[in-house]
């Protein structure tokens, strides 16, 4: 019994990752279209039976469009949601609305909104409104790669107690490479500097086309707060393998 509980949670913290965008990513906007709109949507669901019942339904959207030729908007929405023997043990739901303002080829101008709830996580939940400047350091076939820095306002929202409410920093690194024509790395790093809390995360995927339309990635998420209540852990990560579809 202790060997296929063990099992179980090695497979949910594989598949618990299937929402493969994170609302606290990059909203640099590296990757909008010239011309037009484009997506990705991902899903997964899985249950078990037996010595432990599981079940694991987690899914994420992320749409970014050209309104015109200097303005790209873009959202994120994610969810995971995990329980064993019918008690949860992971419910996590995340927005982020980013828009990006070209001034010149390499210049821009950039706006996020993000909203993150845990439900097991160090904080209930934590929403910003950032406002800054990007640089493009180049954009070709190869990849592209997106430097920002921004300032803004966040409320950490505690369980118990009062509420953090603080003025920030935060930087952007969105950074993407075609391996081949149909693989490429991503890396996609936000770093926040509050007044209270410090918040640091992380994205590393590798994507491969199965068609025009399916890709299966792989992809590591780490989130950490400098600061989290008694009890917590400061570090939280995710490694997850899925399929996401395009269009």
């Amino acid at each position: 019994m202790k060997v296929t509980k063990k099992i179980t949670k090695i497979t949910l913290a594989v598949i618990a990752g299937l929402s493969m965008v994170s609302a606290n990513a990059s909203g640099l906007l590296g990757d909008a279209p010239e011309d037009g709109s484009k997506g990705n949507l991902d899903f997964g669901y899985v249950a078990t039976s037996g010595n432990t019942d599981t079940t694991s339904l987690n899914g994420g959207f992320n749409y970014v469009t050209r309104i015109s030729a200097p303005f790209a908007m873009g959202f994120v929405v994610t969810g995971l949601n995990n329980a064993t023997d019918d008690v949860r043990s992971a419910e996590r739901y995340t927005f982020a609305w980013n828009n990006r303002y070209d001034l010149s080829e390499n210049d821009f101008l950039y706006g996020t909104v993000d909203y993150v709830n845990d439900y097991f996580g160090a904080y209930d939940y934590q929403a910003g409104i950032y406002a800054g400047y990007g640089r493009q350091i180049f954009a070709d076939d190869s990849g592209h790669l997106s430097l920002g820095i921004a300032a803004g306002y966040r409320i950490n929202a505690a369980f118990v107690g009062e509420d953090e409410k603080e003025g920030v920093i935060r930087s952007d690194l969105d950074y993407a490479y075609k391996i081949s024509d149909t693989a490429q790395f991503t890396q996609k790093l936000t770093a926040i500097f509050g007044e209270e809390v410090d918040t640091y995360t992380s994205e590393s995927a590798l994507t491969a086309k199965l068609s025009d339309s399916l890709a299966l990635k792989v992809a590591y998420l780490v989130n950490h707060n400098s600061v989290v209540p008694v009890g917590t852990d400061k570090t939280d990560s995710t490694t997850s393998i899925g399929v996401s579809y395009s269009f």
